[in-house]
């Protein structure tokens, strides 16, 4: 199956490059068409609608072409010839736009986003280039802006938590209050030229995104989305949204379960953006506990 394919039934969280899904026995052909409607019917009518902004935050929006899915849609370009040769990279802490719609999110919670994207796009651009600190030279550098929140309904989000915990078989996410995340991104070259940008935006779904009690919540875990699909642009300099199932490396396998279990940032220099909260995220996230609660301050 395809990204597109994926974005279709809304299913947000595709493999990406390093990554793979597990496998699962395969039903029969009959079984496996009846699943799959019975799954792309649920998901469509229960996925949160995002929508791009161009806020004028980036440098440059020439030349964007479009690659949309149901859930995700995106407009990008990229210059391959810089973007190959590019072996060290800055990252520039997010920001938000001054013009940037966010609901009812407090600062709190604006950090707490924005803090999600630094991690994560630096977790995943160390796994492609090497990042350096600001006080070395750099082949690029790259920075996000956060345009549009949707943010989640925590009461509802609550009650489907409590409704998971209590029934006896799974059951999805209630579909009402989704959250939904849009950032927009650009790398620059050494010479501050763009040599590539992204406009990103997606919605939560019932399937892949968990239900917990805060109103950034979606925005928050759609946050890692964003991160492997502008550093998938920067490493394959071409469209993010293109499915790739390469097989990881032992390595890259070592540094996500290292990374998912302690939260320690696999490159020494991502450690500037925190720690990720590890097992304390991934159970509080299981218990739909709100992720102010368990995910570590920056210092």
């Amino acid at each position: 199956m395809n990204k597109q394919e994926y974005d279709r039934i809304c299913l947000a969280g595709r493999p990406s490059k390093g990554r793979v899904r597990p496998g699962r026995l395969r039903p029969t052909l009959a079984v496996m068409r009846i699943a799959g409607l019975g799954v792309s019917l649920a998901a469509l009518t229960a996925c949160q609608s995002a929508s791009l902004s161009e806020t004028g935050a980036l440098s440059s929006y020439k030349d964007f072409v479009a690659s949309d899915g149901m859930v995700t849609k995106t407009k990008y370009r990229v210059d391959s010839n810089a973007t190959k040769a590019v072996k060290t990279v800055h990252l520039i802490p997010t920001t938000f736009a001054s013009n940037a719609q966010v609901g009812k999110l407090g600062d709190p919670q604006k950090k707490l986003v924005a803090s999600g994207i630094d991690r994560s796009l630096c977790e995943a651009l160390s796994a492609r280039f090497d990042v350096v600190p600001i006080s070395k030279p750099a082949d690029m550098a790259v920075r996000s802006v956060v345009s549009n929140i949707k943010e989640t309904n925590a009461v509802v989000a609550g009650v489907s938590t409590v409704t998971t915990a209590v029934s006896p078989v799974p059951v999805p996410r209630i579909p009402i209050g989704l959250g939904s995340l849009a950032v927009e991104a650009e790398a620059f070259d050494a010479n501050g030229k763009q040599i590539a940008g992204l406009t990103w935006a997606r919605g939560a779904n019932i399937i892949t995104n968990g239900s917990r009690a805060s109103t950034a919540a979606d925005a928050f875990e759609l946050a890692g989305d964003f991160s492997e699909d502008f550093s998938a642009l920067l490493a394959k300099s071409s469209d993010p949204m293109e499915s790739d199932f390469e097989l990881p490396s032992m390595k890259e396998v070592s540094n996500s379960l290292s990374y998912a279990v302690t939260g320690k940032p696999t490159d020494p220099d991502c450690a500037v953006f925190g720690r990720g909260s590890g097992v304390t995220g991934i159970v509080g996230g299981g218990l739909g506990l709100p992720p102010e609660w368990t995910e570590k301050k920056r210092s």
